[in-house]
């Protein structure tokens, strides 16, 4: 056993060897049948063996030479060029050879023996060099040799009836080359098979031998004739049979792979769309989420650039250096907005509510919007502020895009163990049942203009802090209200954690 055979391959290599014993029995089961029934007396004393033999060469044509059509297939789909010649060898033998031997006169004169010898030559030739083609070749070189081998038949019609010629054409050393080379190239395909652990490349190689077998038993029998011998032609159908059983598996499987190889590069390429589309969508979340925060900034810079060293002055910068650092953050580049960290480091954040709100209020009435904050104080959350802030970035964005110029209140308040942030705006409220519809991915009134993200980010966003949003029309007086909740931290402790600090 070789030692780099490890166990689990040790039953899987027993049962293929197995079943390639089975094949080689099948089929010298099936050659024993076969020469037994055309050898019977029944068939050799009728008046059609004739006409049986010529039929028995023309299917083996007809067999050949799909098989042939079947080795191109094979060498087109694997980017292989040994079936490539594979196909030249049985073109030359199937297509030409047999053909011939059909219609021409049983009892050859030398001129025809010495031509048909060239053939086959030549197909030999080409079924050895099929085991390894030449590389400079490639796959055409099998057809080359196959027409220079088809005109050296051609010219060999004209061979002359000399001694030397004579001799080369019924001599035995041509002959036994033939047979040599024929047989060596059959094993050598069996061998290539159980190398490879191939079936098809196996059966192939199967049906070479055949070929070779009934070639020995034609030369061995000293038989005259080609088609009139029914247990030769027999043996010869019989291993192009195998043979184009062989290359038709051998077609199936690489069909198969290729098969294979395109649904994983369609899965790739749908792996690749995907994310593509994902970072098309993250780049017009960013893009959305800097215009908002660029024009919750924008008209301030003169109020920082004043001297006056008031407490407004010192929140507004606070303010503002707070939502330059939420922009960093989400020109950071990460994956997701507002992705900061793992699920649990989020979770484990503690922030106060009542500043987040004041900084963000703060810039809006710094450009003269009428907003104003009502935040029970102490409100501590649990997440990331940054969320929080962006969420209500975008609904200050959309209270300014569907209602201009209408106050704004903002409220934090406890509720049942979270946080509500109450945004409420006076203006014409949400269309009738489009309290759920707003939250699709661009969803927008035409005529207030917007991408159609600012909501749907927002409630993802939520969903992984915890937290929520919802939607619905007010009246008296008459307007929208958004209610975001956030996980709220136990006041224990809160109080627990003031005092350590303290």
């Amino acid at each position: 056993m070789s030692p780099g055979l490890t166990a689990p391959w040790r039953p899987f290599l027993a049962r293929w060897v197995w079943r390639r014993v089975a094949d080689v029995l099948v089929t010298a089961g099936v050659c024993a049948v076969v020469a037994v029934l055309v050898a019977s007396p029944a068939v050799i004393h009728s008046d059609a063996v004739a006409l049986t033999g010529q039929i028995l060469t023309i299917s083996a044509a007809a067999v050949g030479a799909g098989a042939a059509i079947l080795a191109v297939v094979a060498s087109r789909l694997l980017g292989d060029p040994r079936p490539a010649w594979l196909a030249s060898a049985l073109v030359l033998y199937c297509v030409i050879v047999l053909p011939w031997s059909t219609v021409a006169p049983v009892d050859f004169d030398l001129a025809h023996r010495a031509s048909r010898l060239v053939a086959y030559l030549t197909a030999m030739a080409l079924l050895l060099l099929s085991i390894r083609p030449p590389r400079p070749l490639g796959s055409w070189g099998g057809w080359v040799i196959m027409f220079g081998g088809g005109l050296l038949a051609v010219g060999a019609l004209n061979a002359p009836d000399v001694g030397p010629v004579r001799y080369l054409v019924e001599g035995p050393a041509v002959t036994v080359a033939v047979l040599v080379g024929w047989t060596a190239a059959g094993i050598a395909f069996v061998v290539d098979g159980f190398r490879r652990q191939s079936t098809p490349r196996s059966r192939l190689g199967l049906g070479l031998v055949v070929l070779a077998v009934a070639q020995l038993y034609r030369v061995g029998m000293g038989l005259p004739g080609v088609s009139g011998n029914l247990v030769f032609s027999a043996l010869r159908l019989t291993g192009l049979i195998v043979v184009l059983i062989g290359l038709a598996q051998l077609v199936q499987r690489a069909l198969t792979a290729l098969r294979s190889q395109q649904w994983e590069q369609q899965e790739e390429l749908s792996a690749a769309a995907l994310h593509m589309e994902r970072a098309t969508e993250l780049a017009a979340e960013r893009d959305h989420e800097l215009r908002n925060g660029l024009a919750g900034l924008a008209g301030i810079t003169h109020l920082l650039s004043s001297e006056a060293d008031t407490e407004d002055h010192e929140r507004l910068r606070v303010a503002v250096l707070a939502e330059l650092g939420r922009l960093r953050m989400i020109l950071g580049g990460s994956e997701e907005l507002g992705d900061t960290g793992g699920a649990a480091d989020r979770a484990a954040r503690e922030y106060r509510v009542e500043p987040v709100l004041a900084g963000l209020v703060m810039l809006r009435r710094s450009r003269g919007a009428p907003v104003e904050l009502e935040a029970e104080p102490g409100l501590t959350a649990r997440g990331d502020s940054a969320v929080l802030a962006q969420v209500i970035t975008n609904l200050l964005a959309n209270c300014d895009r569907h209602a201009p110029g209408a106050p704004v209140t903002i409220r934090a308040l406890p509720a049942d163990g979270a946080i509500a942030v109450e945004v409420r705006d006076h203006g014409p409220g949400l269309r009738a049942g489009s309290e759920e519809a707003v939250f699709g991915r661009g969803v927008r009134d035409e005529s207030a203009g917007g991408s159609g993200l600012g909501l749907h980010i927002s409630r993802q966003l939520l969903a992984r802090e915890g937290g929520s949003l919802e939607l619905r029309t007010v009246t008296d007086p008459p307007g929208c209200l958004a209610r975001v909740t956030v996980p709220a931290v136990d006041a224990s402790s809160v109080q627990v954690a003031e005092q350590l600090n303290r």
